[in-house]
Order: structure tokens, then sequence, then C-alpha cells
């Protein structure tokens, strides 16, 4: 990523605005983690919490933000990058169309295939065996 980051301030003046920027930027970010992510990480251990009887909604845990990264990191690509670029929300489809080389309809594809992906290796991570309603 330093290195990536030494080689844009060269580029900096060559960019005629921010989407242009972070475009290049975003781009050359994952060329480098690809290279670099050529192993899979060891999989995450199983949480298991028990919920309130209040209803509400268990408060996420410093540990289930970590695994749900983990399980992010599990997923293929171009899924992968194409669901991080979507969550960071600072490019449009079209953008992130264009940045991954694919259409629009598919990286609809891709988008909808990574959320069930990441859906499925979290229910397989807490033991689950059918989703929640």
């Amino acid at each position: 990523m330093a290195e990536t980051l030494v080689e844009v301030e060269s580029q900096l003046v060559q960019f005629r605005n921010t989407t242009s920027r972070q475009a290049w930027l975003a781009s050359h970010i994952r060329e480098r983690c690809l290279e670099n992510n050529k192993s899979s990480p060891p999989g995450a251990p199983r949480l298991l919490r028990e919920e309130g009887d209040s209803g509400a909604p268990p408060e996420i845990l410093n540990i289930e933000a970590f695994l749900v990264a983990q399980r992010f990191h599990l997923l293929p690509e171009p899924e992968r990058s194409a669901l991080a670029l979507f969550y960071l929300d600072l490019f449009t489809a079209d953008e992130i169309a264009e940045l991954l080389k694919m259409d629009i309809d598919e990286l609809s594809e891709t988008l909808g295939s990574a959320r069930d992906l990441l859906q499925k290796s979290l229910t397989e991570m807490r033991g689950e065996t059918s989703l929640p309603s």
C-alpha cells in the first residue's frame, strides 16, 4: 500500500478530478492486494452468542466485526473487489463496472453472488442451518 501511495504522489497532477484520483488509487491498491494475497488466511473460529430476551438486536462485538472482515477477505475475485468498491460508496455502479472491466449486468450478478457467498459464509460460521427471516 505504501508503494501505491508513493506512486500516486507523482501522478496527482495528471488527474482532473477527485473521481479519477479515487479510481486510479482503488485500482492500484486492488492490484497490489491481489499480488500480496496469494495465500488464504486460516478460517475464523466459530462465535456463538445468545441473544437477549428484550427483542432488540444484540450489540455487535469487536470480534464479530473482525470475523466478518475475515470472511469478506476470503471471498473470491472479482466478487470481493466489487462488493468492497460498492460498500465504499465512492463510485457509481458504472464506474465500478469500468474499474473491474465488466459490463453493468456482470457487475449486478457479481454483487449478488458476493452477497450470497458472504451470507453463506457467515451462516456457516455461526453454525446455523438456515438464514434468519
